[in-house]
C-alpha cells in the first residue's frame, strides 16, 4: 500500500481507460477523476498547489483541455505531469515551461516521432467508466510489433496491417473493424485470433504501461527536479539511470520499435 500523508495531498489524476487495469493500491493512493476536459483544471486554482497527473482526456465531441489552462495551473504552483494520451500531448506541448512527461508515448511526441493527436485518439463509453470502444494507432502498432516478435507476422505484413488499421477513422477503429480489414488482406482466422488475444493484454497497451509508470513515479516522488531522489530508475524498466537522464537508451529504442 502506498503511504498517504495528511501533510501531502494525494495527487489529482484525470484518467479512466488507461488506468482501469492498474494495481488498486495505486488508484487508492490518488484522487482519481474522470478524463479531463476543458474547464476541469480551473477549480484547482482555488486549492493548495499539489501534483496533477493528466492521463486520459476528452476531445472530438467535447472541448479538450488547453495548454493555456495547464500553464495557468503551473503558474499557480502546481506540478503538472502528463502521460499516455491527452496527458502525453499536453506534456509534450509544455515541457519547456516545466511540465513533466513520463512514458513511451510522451517520449515519442517529444522526439517528434509522433506528431498527430489522432495517434492516441479513441472513442470512450461514458456509461461504462469511459471504457475504450475503439483502439488507438499506438496500441495497434504495439500489438502488431508483439505479433512479429511472436512469429505470427513478418515485418512487412506488420506495416501493411498497421496502415490498414490507420485508414479506419478513430471513431470506428474497433478490434472487430481491424479484424475485418486484416481478413481482407488475407490474414488467416488463426493468426487474427492470436493477434486479438495480444490486444487484450494490458502489458502490450502503451497507454496502460505509461500510466502505471507515471503513477508509480509520482507516488514515489521519483522524477527529475528539485525533489528527485538519488538513484533514480527508468520508469519503463527500472534500470538505474545516470544523472539528468529521463529514460534508459534501451527503452527509448524499444519505444520507437513498438509504437511506430
Amino acid at each position: 500500500m502506498w503511504p498517504i500523508s495528511p501533510s501531502r495531498p494525494r495527487p489529482v489524476v484525470f484518467g479512466a481507460a488507461s488506468v482501469r487495469s492498474l494495481d488498486p493500491a495505486l488508484l487508492a493512493a490518488v484522487d482519481l477523476r474522470p478524463p479531463v476536459r476543458r474547464g476541469d483544471l480551473l477549480p484547482l486554482l482555488d486549492e493548495k498547489p499539489g501534483t496533477v497527473v493528466l492521463v486520459d482526456g476528452l476531445f472530438g465531441g467535447t472541448m479538450a483541455v488547453t495548454p493555456t489552462e495547464c500553464r495557468q495551473l503551473m503558474d499557480a504552483g502546481w506540478t503538472l505531469v502528463g502521460c499516455s494520451s491527452m496527458g502525453a500531448l499536453r506534456a509534450a506541448d509544455l515541457w519547456p515551461l516545466g511540465a513533466i512527461g513520463i512514458g513511451d508515448i510522451f517520449t515519442l511526441y517529444r522526439l517528434g516521432t509522433l506528431t498527430s493527436d489522432a495517434d492516441v485518439a479513441v472513442a470512450l463509453d461514458p456509461d461504462d467508466g469511459h471504457r475504450e470502444l475503439t483502439v488507438s494507432t499506438v496500441h495497434v502498432r504495439a500489438v502488431l510489433a508483439a505479433a512479429v516478435e511472436a512469429g505470427l507476422l513478418a515485418p512487412a505484413r506488420r506495416t501493411e496491417l498497421a496502415r490498414a488499421a490507420e485508414d479506419i477513422h478513430w471513431t470506428e477503429r474497433s478490434w472487430a473493424a481491424c479484424r475485418a480489414a486484416w481478413s481482407d488482406l488475407g490474414i488467416t482466422p488463426t493468426v487474427l485470433s492470436a493477434i486479438l488475444r495480444l490486444g487484450r493484454e494490458p502489458r502490450l497497451h502503451p497507454k496502460v504501461r505509461d500510466a502505471d509508470a507515471a503513477l508509480r513515479a509520482v507516488l514515489a516522488r521519483d522524477w527529475l527536479g528539485d525533489e528527485a531522489v538519488e538513484g533514480r530508475r527508468c520508469p519503463a524498466c527500472q534500470e538505474p539511470l545516470a544523472a539528468g537522464v529521463l529514460f534508459c537508451p534501451t527503452c527509448v529504442s524499444e519505444a520507437h520499435e513498438t509504437c511506430l
